[in-house]
């Protein structure tokens, strides 16, 4: 129906330059009412149309033709007096000539139209203006396809201009533009290049509509002469369905400020069916938690890539795409319940010369607390295995380092670290490994050699002094020893002797023995890179 009443409007157009006001009755205001002055195309050439209300009835329509503009008297030409009605009544109804014009020179014409009535009232002439010249006329014009899609988004719009002659109608002669005065088409207010006709009148443009809907196309030509052809069908579009798949779906327990890689593949079903890539789009990734917007781009094989932090909350990235032709389509990969990266450092440690290590460090985690927040010491002989636990200290806030520690160890050139087991919300953390460096030393032997002594008589006390960095056992040579004796009864301990090591760490004493009480002989190191060390304690009797 739209298309049928837009073909009457071109076949029927308002003449040019219509008159201001129609025809009124020459006597009163009952007789005949002249408006609407028209022409039509036909067969034979151009005929005038009139609307003409009259309550008496018209009796008989009457058209002068005129040549000269608004400015200048007209010049008589032709009058014409064989009108019929071809719609309504001849109370109301539209009158038409009939039979071509008969004009003989292509210009612009005046017309003046008047109606008498059944009573003999002539009305007041209904006025407008007639361009009398060649003009074109469209055939076959079709607009393909009419539904769009992905795969087919161009309108193809074609036809055939011929001339229309007004005083003999279609002649059939191919009607020439060019580029710049062709054949446009025009949607939803967007207009299309200048399309120019081919010698044999016809013309082939292509059209981008965009994402339309029940639009509709018109298509029209006008320079020198305006002509409007037929309307397309309403235009239609159907969508076609996009999937996207990712990789994996989430991540529970991902430490807080690490990386996580949403990944996976894009693609967009054909019309025949088969899924095709979606390639060399960018997908938007958008975070539950607000913030801007990221996006990955596809690659050709519609594979994408996108790295994103972890934040403190649960987390829902939402990887979608929307564009015209193709449905809206969005996947979700949700980081749940993610838990505080805890990190620890140790400073560097020292041992001291009673095998005491001192050690110290700090935290680094999110917050101001940490539950359980005990961390171990470990200890390890060469740095990678058997780590065992040696001590303990607590983990205080995050602005606070740790307490220092001071343990025995019974490796003063080992390898040390912190650990924290973890916590509901918060990662397990080693801190990186710390060493110091003493040769561990030892005392083999070293007892009296009788526990009963005949008092002022001496005993000997003899034994090796050993050390240990890196590698086995070896002599500690020309180092001095002491043995200290302590009386019974004494919490004191005396300097009885000394005695120095050999090349091979061999030292012998020998004390004379003047009261019962307990020996024993000590090495106290002289220097940074030894520990002290001690012989067994063994109780001699004086008889």
């Amino acid at each position: 129906m739209k298309n049928a009443a837009r073909a009457a409007a071109i076949s029927t157009a308002i003449l040019a330059g219509m008159v201001t006001i129609p025809g009124q009755a020459s006597a009163d205001t009952t007789g005949p009412v002249v408006s609407k002055i028209g022409k039509i195309r036909t067969d034979t050439g151009l005929e005038l149309t009139a609307g003409i209300d009259a309550p008496a009835g018209v009796t008989s329509v009457t058209a002068t033709i005129t040549a000269g503009t608004a400015n200048v008297p007209g010049t008589f030409v032709s009058t014409v007096t064989d009108f019929h009605l071809v719609s309504g009544t001849a109370t109301s109804g539209t009158w038409q000539s009939s039979g071509a014009l008969g004009l003989e020179i292509y210009a612009s014409y005046r017309v003046a139209i008047t109606a008498q009535d059944s009573e003999g009232t002539v009305s007041l002439p209904g006025r407008g203006l007639l361009d009398y010249r060649p003009s074109p006329v469209f055939h076959d014009t079709a607009y393909k396809p009419t539904t769009l899609s992905f795969e087919h988004q161009d309108i193809n719009v074609t036809g055939r201009l011929t001339e229309y002659d007004p005083a003999g109608g279609d002649t059939g002669t191919p009607w020439p533009t060019t580029a710049g005065m062709g054949v446009y088409v025009t949607w939803d207010g967007h207009t299309s290049p200048n399309n120019a006709t081919a010698a044999d009148g016809t013309f082939a443009l292509t059209v981008h509509p965009g994402d339309v809907q029940n639009t509709t196309l018109h298509v029209f030509v006008t320079t020198p002469t305006y002509a409007q052809g037929p309307d397309s069908e309403p235009i239609t579009s159907v969508d076609s369905p996009v999937r996207i798949t990712l990789d994996h779906t989430g991540n529970t327990g991902a430490p807080v400020g690490s990386t996580q890689v949403i990944s996976g593949t894009a693609e967009r079903r054909q019309e025949d069916g088969t899924w095709v890539p979606l390639a060399n789009v960018t997908l938007p990734i958008q975070a539950s938690t607000g913030g801007q917007a990221t996006g990955a781009t596809t690659d050709a094989t519609g594979r994408f890539s996108q790295t994103v932090t972890v934040t403190n909350d649960t987390t829902i990235w939402t990887v979608s795409y929307t564009r015209p032709f193709l449905t809206p389509a969005s996947v979700s990969y949700t980081i749940a319940k993610p838990v505080a990266k805890v990190s620890l450092h140790a400073n560097k440690p020292t041992v001291d010369a009673d095998s005491r290590l001192h050690i110290s460090g700090y935290p680094t985690f999110p917050g101001n607390a940490l539950p359980n927040g005990r961390v171990y010491i470990q200890q390890s002989n060469d740095g990678h295995t058997g780590w065992t636990n040696i001590g303990s200290t607590t983990m205080g806030s995050a602005t606070n380092g740790f307490a220092a520690s001071v343990l025995t160890v019974t490796n003063p050139h080992g390898y040390w670290r912190y650990y924290y087991p973890g916590a509901p919300g918060f990662t397990a953390a080693y801190s990186p490994v710390v060493h110091a460096f003493r040769y561990q030393t030892a005392i083999s032997g070293g007892k009296p050699s009788s526990t009963r002594v005949t008092k002022h008589h001496t005993v000997t006390i003899s034994g090796t002094l050993k050390q240990n960095g890196y590698g086995s056992w070896t002599p500690l040579p020309k180092a001095t020893v002491q043995i200290l004796f302590r009386p019974s009864g004494s919490s004191t301990w005396h300097l009885i002797t000394s005695a120095h090591t050999s090349n091979t760490g061999h030292f012998a004493a020998h004390p004379t023995i003047t009261r019962s009480g307990t020996w024993r002989v000590v090495y106290k190191t002289p220097d940074q890179v030894h520990v002290n060390a001690s012989g067994p304690m063994v109780k001699v009797t004086a008889i």
